[in-house]
């Protein structure tokens, strides 16, 4: 079921690919779970397909509704001052099930579930973003992805726990980015959420002594082991 899902999304990023010519005419960048695979050598299945886009001139999003593949719906747009979202839904089938495949575009601002929770969509946040080849349904996919820098923080600050057990194996293979402190403050309006994140949410939930099962686990895979747990922890310590 979850192949299929990537099978779908692979489409739908060949198409958005071509109509945006490679992702620079509106400039997207995809900050979840497939821009992870540019970092780190193993795969996790995603359900949703995440996308960046800074905010100029009108609405990018108005624009990203016209190109759209076929048989995306709207399920979700939200437009303020500085911050707009577009959900675009589309069901596949697989045997005698529907599975919902989705697209969330963020403009301006990717936010939270809490107030506090906002990163800023800056210019170097587009500037430094490369293109690199993913793997997605046994086919590698052209796919734009922000700075580890960047994708470093949007994970801290989302701290979901599929994203602490991300940002484990991004410290596993990368270790923590440098300049850390100096781009909390130009892209989080409240950076203090930066560091209450790694203290009280992430260092916590990778303590648990459940952790290193479910860490393999989210990736199919044995080799992490308790030393790389412990490294990780002390490398968040540093922070």
């Amino acid at each position: 079921m979850m192949r299929r899902r990537e099978e779908e999304i692979s489409k739908a990023l060949l198409h958005l690919s071509e109509r945006t010519k490679e992702f620079t005419n509106p400039e997207l960048i995809m900050t979840g779970g497939y821009a992870l695979r540019v970092f780190i050598p193993l795969s996790r299945f995603t359900r949703d397909c995440d996308f960046a886009l800074r905010k100029k001139n009108g609405w990018n999003i108005n624009e990203l509704k016209r190109i759209l593949p076929d048989d995306y719906s709207i399920e979700e747009e939200e437009k303020r001052d500085s911050y707009g979202f577009l959900r675009c839904t589309k069901f596949v089938k697989y045997d005698d099930i529907r599975i919902k495949v989705s697209m969330d575009f963020m403009e301006g601002e990717i936010r939270g579930r809490k107030q506090e929770e906002i990163i800023l969509i800056d210019e170097a946040m587009i500037k430094n973003r490369k293109l690199a080849s993913v793997p997605i349904a046994d086919k590698l996919v052209r796919i734009a992805v922000p700075d580890y820098l960047d994708y470093f923080i949007m994970k801290v600050v989302s701290s979901r726990a599929s994203d602490i057990r991300d940002i484990a194996s991004l410290i596993h293979v990368k270790g923590i980015p440098s300049k850390l402190e100096k781009r909390v403050r130009q892209i989080l309006p409240h950076p203090e959420t930066f560091k209450a994140k790694i203290k009280e949410r992430i260092i916590p939930e990778i303590r648990r002594a459940t952790f290193l099962d479910s860490w393999r686990g989210i990736f199919g895979t044995t080799i992490y082991r308790e030393q790389d747990k412990q490294k990780v922890i002390k490398q968040l310590e540093t922070i």
